[in-house]
């Protein structure tokens, strides 16, 4: 609750628009076929941080000239939209980790089977893009197309290197990049192109949502050494059993052969509560939290300094304060 009554300050400047999106979104995913309705409304009564709906919005807000001129239905379409698209990259993502919990309740897979999961994945995607279609300009509907193949990219990369304990630290940000940031950088830039941005300005919000996607996704893989799994809303813990590499354990791997072998020993029997424990215990004590909370730290400062040329605006005021809010996150 803390963290929700936090994020409603930081969006404050389009709580209006916000407060529209679910049920835009249920509009977008009306189905005759009661099981599609069945799953779709389970899925969203939880609508967790709805952070790219509200970038699209402060990407739009940055850039008016006026109220008049930001063509509302459609930037309302299209953050319900990106919304959709994420929730249907979360529901695949819980297939393939075997995830019992998503936002605090049970997962579509857990409750319907990966059957119906997959399917449901599917159809969340085809209204998605559905509707950005129906309301994109066309370069925006470009943008999202490039970067729905670039999020299943990362998503393909990332399973080709489960297990593969030497992943470099280049590697691994080259697949957050495209699993986690550049879906982020596509939702500011689309929300200021619709709102009239120039080049200039489009490109500069698309590297704060690069840079500040990098940096959110830096501190969601140290969440799964420190969160607590009631708060978090999610299964903990299933990327370590899956085997995938993530900042934490790289950070600590490279410190030494030792320290290599042992947290592939515990990464082989993380599956185990007592190993999942030890590992959590290593991963801190070596300093592996810490070194991804610097990394994450830098690149928020780089995506900051992307707003410097943007003048002040509750919109500039609260993108700035959620970049802050990514460092200080618990969920």
């Amino acid at each position: 609750m803390k963290t929700q009554f936090f994020l409603d300050e930081l969006y404050a400047p389009v709580a209006d628009s916000l407060k529209s999106v679910p049920a835009q979104i249920k509009v977008i995913l009306k189905s005759s076929n009661p099981l599609i309705e069945e799953v779709t409304d389970h899925f969203f009564q939880a609508h967790g941080k709805m952070l790219r709906p509200a970038m699209t919005f402060l990407g739009a807000g940055l850039v008016q000239k006026s109220n008049s001129e930001i063509p509302l239905n459609k930037l309302l379409n299209l953050a319900a939209s990106f919304e959709i698209f994420h929730a249907a990259t979360l529901i695949h993502d819980d297939i393939i980790d075997r995830a019992e919990i998503r936002r605090g309740l049970a997962s579509v897979n857990s409750k319907w089977g990966s059957a119906t999961a997959v399917l449901a994945g599917d159809y969340l995607h085809d209204r998605a893009l559905v509707t950005i279609f129906e309301n994109a300009p066309r370069e925006v509907m470009g943008l999202f197309l490039k970067t729905a193949g670039i999020v299943c990219d990362g998503e393909i990369h990332e399973l080709r290197r489960v297990r593969y304990f030497d992943l470099s630290e280049a590697e691994y940000f080259e697949i957050i990049y495209k699993k986690t940031a550049s879906l982020l950088a596509c939702v500011l830039e689309a929300g200021a192109r619709t709102a009239g941005a120039d080049e200039k300005q489009a490109l500069l919000l698309a590297d704060f949502g690069k840079h500040f996607g990098l940096a959110f996704q830096m501190i969601d893989d140290c969440l799964d050494f420190t969160a607590n799994q009631e708060e978090f809303g999610k299964t903990l813990g299933t990327d370590l059993a899956a085997g995938v590499m993530t900042l934490p354990l790289i950070e600590v791997m490279r410190k030494s052969a030792a320290l290599k072998q042992e947290v592939i020993r515990l990464l082989e029997a993380s599956g185990s509560p007592e190993a999942f424990q030890q590992l959590r215990l290593l991963i801190s004590e070596q300093g592996g939290l810490d070194a991804t909370f610097r990394r994450a730290r830098e690149e928020i400062v780089v995506a900051q300094r992307c707003l410097d040329h943007f003048e002040d605006s509750p919109a500039r005021q609260s993108l700035e304060k959620l970049a802050g809010y990514i460092l200080e996150r618990s969920r």
